[in-house]
């Protein structure tokens, strides 16, 4: 017996084709457990329904996933024009992005630039990425590099949050229907293409619960088999994890860490100052701050935070604020100019780099120990 899983309304409308296609005779639609009982045995009925048989019968049917009508969007979703990102978000229930932003809006990260464009240059010739592993420190772009990825190849993002996952009734079975819809998707529209982005899961590490450990060992057995022929799961996404902090992981799952479950391993560290320069062009661009270089040039500026804080940086060759910094110091310029209008001078500007405080004074050691794990990555 054929049990349809449709969630477009197409298919309810109009049931000649599929009794054609399928030579049945019969499609009940919604079937109660009467029903169910009275044909289970009539090979030429089938049921449909936007959602599976019950488990505890399931086996007894031939499962057939019917495709939405328009990719994602169900047609009731695609006369509403609900967004595709939404659609996606509903049925994963987990955050979907389409991100707005692309490379162009990341300064420096060369290598991270780099690897992109070899991924899209190997994928041509057939070649599927596992994942990417970064970790750094706070501020440095960790979760915004995948956004920016992700605009930059037109490929939706989808927020694994594993804290959301671990508070289901039962996260493992949550897990597994994530990857089982895009395993099944992927069967219809085998040309589609996602970022999915681990942030921070060291959180899930260390001093983990039960329940917490048997999650994340089934997070890495998938990791470790995606894009192999050993995998359960076959659809085509790229990881990214994130961590600001390595110690719990080196000490409690070191294999984690290991080539072969990622494709590269980045450290990020703090900006040089050729890169910082190019960050603060594309933050004094987007809130267009073109007014305050007229009062201090950025070289100015970049004197008075180097002369301010660079004495309490340790990391050599680096220039002390964080991109997250130079975002906040330019955001603060934006605010003061327009509280101040044309009062706005010089004084305000020295003022707002003695109120961005960097990680460089605030944590030093802090980031003395996230640096001292940077050999075991590619730096950026």
């Amino acid at each position: 017996m054929i049990w349809f899983v449709a969630e477009d309304s197409a298919y309810y409308t109009d049931y000649n084709s599929l009794c054609e296609k399928y030579q049945v005779s019969e499609i009940i639609t919604f079937p109660t457990q009467q029903e169910i009982r009275e044909h289970i045995s009539k090979s030429d009925v089938a049921c449909i329904a936007p959602y599976y048989p019950p488990k505890d019968i399931r086996t007894l049917f031939t499962i057939e996933i019917l495709p939405n009508k328009y990719g994602v969007l169900t047609t009731q979703e695609f006369l509403a024009k609900v967004p595709e990102r939404e659609a996606l978000e509903n049925r994963l229930g987990l955050s979907v992005i389409d991100s707005p932003f692309t490379l162009q809006d990341i300064g420096g990260a060369t290598a991270l630039k780099t690897y992109t464009a070899q991924l899209l240059r190997a994928e041509q010739q057939g070649y599927k990425a596992k994942g990417v592993f970064l970790v750094g420190i706070p501020g440095t772009g960790k979760t915004f590099f995948p956004k920016c990825f992700s605009g930059e190849l037109k490929r939706l993002l989808i927020a694994l949050n594993l804290s959301q996952i671990m508070e289901s009734d039962s996260p493992i079975d949550k897990l597994n229907s994530i990857f089982e819809y895009l395993h099944n998707r992927a069967k219809n529209y085998p040309d589609d293409k996602f970022v999915i982005l681990i942030d921070e899961i060291e959180k899930m590490i260390g001093n983990a619960t039960a329940k917490e450990k048997q999650m994340l060992g089934r997070l890495l057995t998938i990791l470790n088999d995606i894009n192999t022929p050993a995998c359960e799961y076959n659809f085509n996404a790229i990881f990214f994890a994130t961590a600001n902090d390595l110690g719990s992981i080196l000490a409690n799952n070191p294999e984690f860490l290991r080539r072969g479950r990622w494709d590269e391993l980045f450290f990020i560290n703090l900006p040089t100052h050729e890169y910082a320069i190019e960050m603060f062009e594309i933050y004094i661009k987007k809130y267009k701050l073109a007014f305050a270089l007229e009062i201090m040039s950025l070289e100015e500026i970049f004197a008075e935070i180097e002369n301010k804080y660079q004495k309490d940086n340790t990391i050599a060759n680096r220039f002390p604020y964080t991109p997250a910094e130079i975002e906040n110091f330019c955001k603060r310029l934006d605010f003061v100019k327009k509280a101040e209008g044309d009062n706005f001078s010089r004084d305000d500007i020295v003022e707002c780099v003695e109120m961005i405080i960097p990680l460089t004074k605030s944590a030093q050691d802090g980031l003395n120990k996230m640096v001292a794990q940077k050999e075991l990555f590619i730096e950026i």
